[in-house]
């Protein structure tokens, strides 16, 4: 897309004044990346093939040079780089885990020709609580920035149209970071709404916030555009009408989403992302699985070790093309999602690889009696028929064949109505106990986010029980 006029002035002038207002990103090779991705946007699926292997082939070696666990692991292995002749090839490293990174990060993980001053540490508390830190470098935050902006034009955004964001502004930041926040937030035209703040309470004066601002684009956590779409359940007139509204950071229920583009006129566009990679893959304007940024991460789905079929569930293992700092290859992420036959093509015209809809955690499963897993994205599929009977519920597990079951009572709830609810729930989870405890409230962690399942149950989804399997809930 070619910007003309005070868009483009306002274009030029944001990535000119980029190390005001960003980390570490300089604004020039920041540029270049973008139009760099926007060439690739007409490449065919061979070329972004081709494209991955020559990044992948780079990789390798880098991590096998520059960082000691890589370069013991692929001793340990009998291999080399050579040995990695194809795309193909990959399956034949190991994966990288969680607990890898948390072990050897300051000990062989960490690339020794990146220097800490070119480093920018990442963290997250992750969905289990536990402290998790990584290394990005200047060139993959670099490529992370521009792949995001390319990705919200997707939406139909251009460069300098008023935005939204529903999210944890300042969370942490110091108050130099504060201030290069709220330069970059100008430059972009962009309101900020405290995600974690939101309330019934208080959600009236957070929609006039938005409404006087009349973005082209609204995007945030889907558990905050939850808050928006039971504001207009309860007959409340937004006042707006977005362009497009962008969830994120969860799996947005498809009742969720019909709810906010019935009452705010709009359509929503899913995207997959999380702290250790940013955006991985996006909707675009056909609404027909998520596009891959395949310039920047392999994305592998996986069940017991072998890729999943289309339509069946497995787990995400990513490599990240691009950073050196902390080489991320074939790491789990720990999340799960739906393989996507990219056979038809995209109406969009983008050749890039597709997931389907993003199934959950895999620490958010819960594990029935009779051997079944339910993914946390079950219940938000199934609980959507009973938003009379229960404004939020959260599931928690320590131990299989039983769970508990929070729910927070809707206007709607009798005994009644949820005896029904468990009647039919009972259906799906194989004699799993059901214990109902009814609270006033599940509050939301500090970023912002609410998880719909909380289970301290380990089991590794790449070894299988035979009866181990993903049940999903069709849609109805």
């Amino acid at each position: 897309m070619s910007y003309r006029g005070r868009r483009r002035l306002r274009f030029e002038a944001y990535f000119a004044t980029m190390p005001l207002h960003a980390w570490m990103i300089r604004g020039r090779k920041t540029r270049a990346a973008y139009f760099e991705l926007k060439k690739s946007e007409s490449f065919t699926q061979q070329q972004l093939k081709e494209l991955q292997w020559r990044r992948l082939q780079a990789l390798i070696l880098h991590a096998y040079e520059t960082s000691p666990f890589y370069r013991a692991r692929l001793e340990g292995m009998n291999l080399s780089p050579q040995d990695i002749r194809s795309l193909e090839d990959l399956a034949k490293l190991p994966f990288l885990t969680k607990d890898d990174v948390r072990e050897n990060l300051n000990n062989g993980l960490l690339s020794t020709v990146v220097s800490r001053k070119h480093m920018l540490r990442i963290n997250t508390s992750g969905s289990t609580g536990r402290p998790f830190t990584i290394f990005a470098d200047r060139s993959q935050l670099e490529v992370r920035f521009a792949s995001t902006l390319r990705a919200l034009e997707w939406t139909g955004w251009r460069f300098g149209d008023r935005q939204a964001r529903l999210w944890h502004q300042t969370l942490g930041m110091s108050r130099l970071q504060v201030l290069r926040e709220r330069i970059d937030a100008w430059f972009l035209r962009r309101l900020f709404i405290p995600a974690f703040e939101i309330s019934p309470q208080n959600i009236e004066g957070f929609v006039g916030q938005i409404r006087n601002h009349e973005p082209i684009l609204v995007d945030g956590y889907a558990e905050s555009l939850n808050f928006l779409a039971t504001y207009v359940r309860k007959g409340n007139h937004p006042g707006f009408s977005p362009l497009a509204i962008m969830s994120s950071a969860q799996a947005l229920p498809v009742n969720t989403r019909k709810v906010i583009e019935d009452g705010f006129s709009t359509k929503v566009f899913d995207k997959y992302g999380s702290r250790e990679f940013s955006g991985i893959a996006y909707e675009c304007q056909g609404h027909y699985g998520h596009h891959v940024v395949d310039e920047c991460y392999i994305v592998e789905l996986l069940v017991d070790g072998r890729p999943a079929q289309p339509g069946e569930v497995g787990e995400v293992v990513i490599t990240d093309l691009y950073n050196r700092a902390t080489p991320m290859i074939r790491y789990r992420i720990g999340d799960l999602a739906v393989a996507f036959d990219d056979s038809k093509p995209c109406s969009c015209g983008l050749a890039h690889s597709r997931i389907g809809d993003i199934e959950g955690r895999t620490q958010a499963i819960v594990h029935c009696a009779d051997g079944t897993w339910l993914p946390g994205t079950f219940f938000a599929h199934f609980f959507k028929d009973y938003e009379d009977v229960l404004r939020f519920f959260q599931i928690e597990q320590s131990e299989k064949g039983i769970f508990y079951l929070k729910v927070v009572k809707n206007e709607g709830h009798t005994d009644g109505k949820m005896t029904r609810l468990l009647d039919h729930l009972e259906k799906y989870v194989g004699g799993t106990r059901i214990v109902v405890n009814y609270v006033d409230e599940i509050p939301l962690v500090r970023t912002g986010k609410r998880s719909p399942v909380v289970s301290t149950v380990v089991e590794d989804f790449q070894v299988l029980a035979p009866s181990g399997q993903i049940r999903k809930v069709e849609e109805r």
